[in-house]
């Protein structure tokens, strides 16, 4: 089994998440080959790389830890409905899981330039194409049945979201709604996402002083608004977490470096019940937060 201390050394950051999916479904030469490639695609990155680099890297990352959460969410809720019997939800937890998770992997991604909100607001089929497509640098045979895992979770969604099968669950089987398999996929997804961010930390520690500056960028606008009603609204969570990191950040590190406890315990909280003071036997949002990466 490979250790985090492989890890480490494979990608030359001084950090390291804790892995759990990574070891399970690669070897050490596989790891290894993965960074090597990782941090080519880098390297001319962080040779011309500039304080709007570094502010818009930083952004790439903070809205891959939002994208990884979001994911572990899904994942929290779809284990729950799966065991209360809330079968309907299944498939849409499941599938936003993946979907989430990769997300969070292209953030991280050096492959994948950057088209400010286009990036964000990329198609359901470009987001699980690319996914897959960049996971060849860890094992090319098994590309194709990973983007036909992300394919079937999507399929299971719009089958009982559109079409609705009289036949319920058991039209495909309750087992292979079960989240565990979602699940396992999201963590290998989105731990390579992590990856990616500490083979960009190695790369840009060589070539990049940590002092780099953070600047404004429009991107950074855009980041905290939401359409509702066709209106744009401010989220003050986002605007707030975020305007931290662009005042006491510089250079952009690995994903789980940037993270607070105080930014993980608001986000996860927000998902809380304020009028259940007990909340024995329903949902427990905090219990969902190292589902998916281990911040």
């Amino acid at each position: 089994m490979i250790s985090d201390d492989d890890i480490l050394a494979a990608t030359g950051s001084s950090y390291c998440i804790s892995y759990r999916a990574l070891p399970a479904e690669a070897t050490l030469e596989q790891v290894q080959t993965y960074c090597q490639r990782t941090k080519a695609l880098f390297l001319p990155i962080a040779k011309a790389f500039t304080p709007e680099d570094n502010s818009r890297w930083l952004l790439r990352h903070y809205l891959a830890v939002k994208f990884a959460s979001a994911s572990a969410l899904m994942a929290g809720s779809a284990i729950y409905a799966y065991d209360h019997n809330l079968m309907m939800a299944v498939p849409y937890f499941n599938y936003y899981t993946v979907l989430n998770a990769c997300r969070a992997y292209l953030m991280t991604a050096p492959q994948l330039a950057w088209d400010g909100k286009n990036t964000v607001e990329m198609t359901h089929e470009k987001i699980l194409n690319c996914a897959a497509d960049y996971m060849r640098n860890l094992d090319p045979e098994r590309r194709l049945s990973w983007r036909a895992q992300m394919g079937e979770y999507r399929d299971q969604r719009t089958i009982f979201s559109y079409r609705f099968p009289l036949s319920g669950p058991d039209f495909i089987g309750r087992e292979a709604l079960d989240p565990k398999d979602a699940i396992a996929l999201a963590q290998l997804v989105a731990e390579l996402g992590a990856l990616n961010s500490e083979c960009f930390d190695a790369v840009l520690k060589k070539h990049v002083d940590e002092n780099i500056a953070v600047t404004d960028l429009g991107d950074h606008d855009w980041a905290r608004l939401y359409k509702l009603a066709g209106e744009d609204e401010i989220d003050h969570a986002d605007r707030y977490r975020f305007g931290k990191l662009r005042q006491h950040w510089r250079r952009v590190s690995p994903l789980h470096v940037l993270v607070s406890d105080g930014m993980m315990d608001d986000l996860f909280g927000s998902w809380t019940n304020p009028d259940r003071e007990d909340n024995d036997g329903g949902f427990d949002p905090d219990e969902c937060s190292n589902l998916i990466l281990w911040f």
